[in-house]
Protein backbone atom coordinates (compact mmCIF):
# COMPACT_ATOMS: atom_id res chain seq x y z
CA UNK A 1 0.00 0.00 0.00
CA UNK A 2 3.07 2.65 1.07
CA UNK A 3 4.49 1.38 -2.98
CA UNK A 4 1.09 2.42 -4.26
CA UNK A 5 1.26 5.85 -3.01
CA UNK A 6 4.75 6.54 -4.11
CA UNK A 7 3.30 5.77 -7.71
CA UNK A 8 0.08 7.85 -7.25
CA UNK A 9 1.33 10.54 -5.77
CA UNK A 10 3.93 11.22 -9.08
CA UNK A 11 0.76 11.10 -11.54
CA UNK A 12 -0.81 13.56 -8.37
CA UNK A 13 1.98 15.96 -8.54
CA UNK A 14 2.52 15.88 -11.81
CA UNK A 15 -1.80 16.79 -12.42
CA UNK A 16 -1.55 19.64 -9.75
CA UNK A 17 1.39 21.26 -12.07
CA UNK A 18 -0.41 20.81 -15.03
CA UNK A 19 -3.62 22.00 -14.26
CA UNK A 20 -2.26 25.29 -12.41
CA UNK A 21 -0.43 25.83 -15.79
CA UNK A 22 -3.16 24.88 -17.92
CA UNK A 23 -6.37 26.59 -16.67
CA UNK A 24 -5.20 30.08 -16.84
CA UNK A 25 -3.66 29.77 -20.05
CA UNK A 26 -6.33 28.17 -21.76
CA UNK A 27 -9.24 30.22 -20.47
CA UNK A 28 -7.01 32.93 -21.64
CA UNK A 29 -6.51 31.60 -25.01
CA UNK A 30 -10.72 31.01 -25.21
CA UNK A 31 -10.19 27.40 -24.91
CA UNK A 32 -11.45 26.86 -21.29
CA UNK A 33 -10.57 22.93 -19.80
CA UNK A 34 -13.24 21.08 -18.78
CA UNK A 35 -14.21 18.78 -15.48
CA UNK A 36 -14.20 15.96 -17.61
CA UNK A 37 -10.81 16.75 -19.29
CA UNK A 38 -9.26 17.25 -15.89
CA UNK A 39 -10.83 14.04 -14.59
CA UNK A 40 -9.18 12.04 -17.94
CA UNK A 41 -5.62 14.14 -17.16
CA UNK A 42 -4.99 12.24 -14.01
CA UNK A 43 -6.42 8.56 -15.59
CA UNK A 44 -3.94 9.29 -18.24
CA UNK A 45 -0.85 10.14 -15.86
CA UNK A 46 -1.97 7.32 -13.59
CA UNK A 47 -1.61 5.18 -16.96
CA UNK A 48 2.03 5.97 -16.85
CA UNK A 49 2.99 4.29 -14.00
CA UNK A 50 4.04 1.03 -13.09
CA UNK A 51 1.63 -1.64 -12.05
CA UNK A 52 -1.66 1.08 -12.40
CA UNK A 53 -4.75 -1.16 -13.40
CA UNK A 54 -7.74 1.11 -12.88
CA UNK A 55 -9.49 3.59 -11.29
CA UNK A 56 -10.81 2.92 -7.87
CA UNK A 57 -14.20 4.67 -8.58
CA UNK A 58 -15.31 7.13 -10.50
CA UNK A 59 -13.44 10.84 -10.06
CA UNK A 60 -15.23 13.27 -8.47
CA UNK A 61 -14.17 16.37 -10.84
CA UNK A 62 -15.96 19.65 -9.93
CA UNK A 63 -15.63 23.29 -10.13
CA UNK A 64 -17.18 25.88 -8.57
CA UNK A 65 -21.32 24.97 -7.07
CA UNK A 66 -20.47 21.05 -8.60
CA UNK A 67 -18.05 21.06 -5.61
CA UNK A 68 -20.78 21.37 -3.04
CA UNK A 69 -22.17 18.15 -3.91
CA UNK A 70 -20.41 15.42 -2.30
CA UNK A 71 -20.44 13.07 -4.96
CA UNK A 72 -20.66 14.86 -8.03
CA UNK A 73 -19.95 12.94 -11.52
CA UNK A 74 -19.45 14.35 -14.89
CA UNK A 75 -21.27 13.17 -18.00
CA UNK A 76 -21.99 14.58 -21.65
CA UNK A 77 -24.81 16.25 -20.26
CA UNK A 78 -22.93 17.45 -17.00
CA UNK A 79 -19.49 18.76 -17.66
CA UNK A 80 -18.85 22.48 -16.61
CA UNK A 81 -15.66 24.59 -17.49
CA UNK A 82 -13.01 24.97 -14.85
CA UNK A 83 -12.38 28.81 -14.55
CA UNK A 84 -9.70 30.62 -13.57
CA UNK A 85 -12.17 32.79 -10.76
CA UNK A 86 -13.67 29.48 -9.61
CA UNK A 87 -12.17 26.77 -7.11
CA UNK A 88 -11.96 23.10 -8.23
CA UNK A 89 -11.96 20.12 -6.09
CA UNK A 90 -10.93 16.81 -7.42
CA UNK A 91 -11.55 13.52 -5.53
CA UNK A 92 -9.73 10.44 -7.32
CA UNK A 93 -8.12 7.23 -6.65
CA UNK A 94 -6.91 4.13 -8.94
CA UNK A 95 -5.96 0.58 -8.22
CA UNK A 96 -2.41 -0.92 -8.21
CA UNK A 97 -0.86 -4.15 -8.27
CA UNK A 98 0.31 -3.12 -4.57
CA UNK A 99 -2.95 -1.41 -3.47
CA UNK A 100 -5.71 0.99 -3.65
CA UNK A 101 -5.26 5.06 -3.50
CA UNK A 102 -7.91 7.80 -2.60
CA UNK A 103 -7.18 11.54 -2.18
CA UNK A 104 -9.10 14.81 -2.71
CA UNK A 105 -7.47 18.39 -3.27
CA UNK A 106 -8.82 21.63 -3.27
CA UNK A 107 -7.61 24.04 -5.87
CA UNK A 108 -7.99 27.78 -6.67
CA UNK A 109 -6.34 29.80 -9.61
CA UNK A 110 -6.51 33.75 -8.30
CA UNK A 111 -9.07 35.54 -7.01
CA UNK A 112 -11.98 33.00 -4.74
CA UNK A 113 -15.34 33.41 -3.25
CA UNK A 114 -16.24 35.43 -0.46
CA UNK A 115 -15.29 33.56 2.82
CA UNK A 116 -13.81 30.56 0.79
CA UNK A 117 -9.88 31.05 2.42
CA UNK A 118 -11.83 30.77 6.23
CA UNK A 119 -13.40 27.93 5.32
CA UNK A 120 -10.41 26.31 3.43
CA UNK A 121 -8.40 27.40 6.55
CA UNK A 122 -10.65 25.40 9.24
CA UNK A 123 -10.74 22.46 6.79
CA UNK A 124 -7.04 22.37 7.03
CA UNK A 125 -7.04 22.62 10.53
CA UNK A 126 -9.62 20.03 11.00
CA UNK A 127 -7.70 17.65 8.80
CA UNK A 128 -4.38 18.24 10.74
CA UNK A 129 -6.25 17.56 14.47
CA UNK A 130 -6.71 14.24 13.61
CA UNK A 131 -4.03 13.10 10.94
CA UNK A 132 -1.76 14.12 14.68
CA UNK A 133 -4.28 12.45 16.72
CA UNK A 134 -2.94 9.72 19.65
CA UNK A 135 -5.66 7.12 21.14
CA UNK A 136 -5.76 4.36 22.92
CA UNK A 137 -6.95 0.83 22.29
CA UNK A 138 -10.40 0.62 22.37
CA UNK A 139 -11.29 3.66 20.54
CA UNK A 140 -13.69 3.37 17.67
CA UNK A 141 -14.36 5.75 15.08
CA UNK A 142 -17.34 7.84 16.68
CA UNK A 143 -15.19 8.49 19.74
CA UNK A 144 -12.82 10.70 18.00
CA UNK A 145 -15.16 12.41 15.13
CA UNK A 146 -15.99 15.54 16.68
CA UNK A 147 -12.11 15.87 17.01
CA UNK A 148 -11.86 16.74 13.68
CA UNK A 149 -14.89 18.68 13.07
CA UNK A 150 -13.84 20.84 16.19
CA UNK A 151 -12.66 23.41 14.30
CA UNK A 152 -15.62 23.96 11.66
CA UNK A 153 -17.43 23.96 14.82
CA UNK A 154 -15.82 26.74 16.18
CA UNK A 155 -16.97 28.85 13.28
CA UNK A 156 -20.57 27.69 12.52
CA UNK A 157 -19.46 25.21 10.10
CA UNK A 158 -19.75 21.43 9.41
CA UNK A 159 -19.89 18.53 6.51
CA UNK A 160 -22.51 16.06 6.25
CA UNK A 161 -20.82 12.99 5.79
CA UNK A 162 -18.17 10.42 7.12
CA UNK A 163 -14.56 11.96 8.38
CA UNK A 164 -13.20 8.94 7.17
CA UNK A 165 -13.70 5.74 5.44
CA UNK A 166 -11.84 2.02 5.37
CA UNK A 167 -10.07 1.37 2.09
CA UNK A 168 -9.38 -2.38 0.77
CA UNK A 169 -6.16 -3.60 -0.73
CA UNK A 170 -7.27 -4.39 -3.87
CA UNK A 171 -10.24 -4.28 -3.18
CA UNK A 172 -13.65 -1.40 -2.36
CA UNK A 173 -12.23 1.84 -1.50
CA UNK A 174 -15.29 1.92 0.88
CA UNK A 175 -14.22 -0.67 2.71
CA UNK A 176 -16.53 -2.27 6.04
CA UNK A 177 -15.94 -2.56 9.17
CA UNK A 178 -13.88 0.31 10.06
CA UNK A 179 -15.21 3.73 9.79
CA UNK A 180 -14.87 7.72 11.45
CA UNK A 181 -18.17 9.61 11.51
CA UNK A 182 -20.78 10.74 13.70
CA UNK A 183 -22.91 7.39 13.62
CA UNK A 184 -21.98 5.12 16.20
CA UNK A 185 -19.71 2.10 15.01
CA UNK A 186 -18.59 -0.33 17.30
CA UNK A 187 -15.43 -1.30 15.17
CA UNK A 188 -11.87 -1.02 17.58
CA UNK A 189 -9.94 0.70 15.23
CA UNK A 190 -6.54 -1.61 14.83
CA UNK A 191 -2.61 -1.38 14.03
CA UNK A 192 -2.89 -2.10 10.45
CA UNK A 193 -6.23 -0.93 9.32
CA UNK A 194 -6.36 1.37 6.38
CA UNK A 195 -8.73 4.65 6.70
CA UNK A 196 -9.49 7.85 4.76
CA UNK A 197 -9.32 11.44 6.59
CA UNK A 198 -11.81 14.03 5.00
CA UNK A 199 -12.85 16.78 6.46
CA UNK A 200 -14.97 19.14 3.83
CA UNK A 201 -17.00 21.99 3.92
CA UNK A 202 -19.55 22.95 1.45
CA UNK A 203 -21.94 25.99 -0.20
CA UNK A 204 -24.59 25.13 -2.23
CA UNK A 205 -24.48 26.85 -5.41
CA UNK A 206 -20.92 28.17 -4.87
CA UNK A 207 -18.30 25.65 -4.00
CA UNK A 208 -17.02 23.08 -2.20
CA UNK A 209 -13.57 21.99 -0.17
CA UNK A 210 -12.23 18.84 1.16
CA UNK A 211 -8.81 17.77 1.51
CA UNK A 212 -8.58 13.90 1.80
CA UNK A 213 -5.45 11.59 2.97
CA UNK A 214 -5.29 7.80 3.53
CA UNK A 215 -3.57 6.43 6.56
CA UNK A 216 -2.54 3.67 8.21
CA UNK A 217 -2.65 2.82 11.85
CA UNK A 218 0.55 2.26 13.77
CA UNK A 219 1.27 1.16 17.35
CA UNK A 220 3.62 3.57 19.08
CA UNK A 221 6.27 2.59 21.87
CA UNK A 222 4.02 3.20 24.69
CA UNK A 223 0.84 1.16 23.31
CA UNK A 224 -0.96 4.15 22.21
CA UNK A 225 -2.16 4.40 18.24
CA UNK A 226 -1.47 6.63 15.88
CA UNK A 227 -2.10 7.21 11.89
CA UNK A 228 0.54 7.56 9.99
CA UNK A 229 0.30 9.36 6.57
CA UNK A 230 0.25 7.38 3.30
CA UNK A 231 -0.67 9.66 0.58
CA UNK A 232 2.13 11.88 -1.25
CA UNK A 233 0.46 14.49 -2.95
CA UNK A 234 0.95 18.47 -2.44
CA UNK A 235 -1.41 20.45 -0.40
CA UNK A 236 -2.62 23.72 -1.75
CA UNK A 237 -1.37 26.54 0.53
CA UNK A 238 -2.03 29.60 -0.91
CA UNK A 239 -5.85 29.78 0.38
CA UNK A 240 -4.30 29.12 4.54
CA UNK A 241 -4.66 32.13 6.45
CA UNK A 242 -1.51 31.49 8.21
CA UNK A 243 -2.65 34.04 11.29
CA UNK A 244 -4.87 31.49 11.86
CA UNK A 245 -2.73 28.14 12.38
CA UNK A 246 -1.08 27.46 15.63
CA UNK A 247 2.89 27.13 14.93
CA UNK A 248 2.07 23.22 15.47
CA UNK A 249 -0.25 23.32 12.51
CA UNK A 250 2.52 25.18 10.29
CA UNK A 251 4.98 23.03 11.06
CA UNK A 252 3.06 20.10 9.77
CA UNK A 253 2.57 20.88 6.88
CA UNK A 254 6.19 22.19 6.48
CA UNK A 255 7.38 18.54 7.62
CA UNK A 256 4.71 17.10 5.39
CA UNK A 257 5.68 18.69 2.23
CA UNK A 258 9.16 17.85 2.67
CA UNK A 259 8.21 14.78 3.00
CA UNK A 260 6.51 15.01 -0.10
CA UNK A 261 9.89 16.97 -2.03
CA UNK A 262 11.95 13.78 -0.62
CA UNK A 263 10.01 11.17 -1.86
CA UNK A 264 8.72 12.01 -5.04
CA UNK A 265 11.53 14.07 -6.62
CA UNK A 266 13.24 11.27 -7.91
CA UNK A 267 10.45 10.11 -9.43
CA UNK A 268 9.74 13.48 -11.26
CA UNK A 269 11.03 14.98 -14.46
CA UNK A 270 13.31 17.87 -13.21
CA UNK A 271 10.55 20.82 -14.45
CA UNK A 272 7.92 19.12 -12.39
CA UNK A 273 10.77 18.53 -9.79
CA UNK A 274 11.45 22.66 -9.76
CA UNK A 275 7.21 23.20 -9.73
CA UNK A 276 6.60 21.20 -6.33
CA UNK A 277 9.55 22.87 -4.67
CA UNK A 278 7.95 26.16 -5.24
CA UNK A 279 4.82 25.08 -4.66
CA UNK A 280 5.65 23.91 -1.36
CA UNK A 281 7.74 26.22 0.02
CA UNK A 282 7.41 26.54 4.21
CA UNK A 283 4.35 28.71 5.38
Amino acid sequence: MRNCHLDDGVAWTEFHAWLLETVPARAKAGNPVSEREAEDKILELRRARPGFISESFNSISAAAGNAAMCHYATSPERNALILPENPYLLDSGGQYETGTTDATRSFSFGTRPEGYDRAYTAVFKAFHALMTLRFPKGTQGHHIDAICRRPLWDLGLDYDHGTGHGVGHQLSVHEQPQRIGKPYNPVDLKPGMVLSIEPGYYEAGNFGIRIENLVEIVEEEDGFLAFRNLTLAPIETRMLLVEDLTELERQWVNSYHAEVRRKLCPHLEPATQRWLKDATVDV
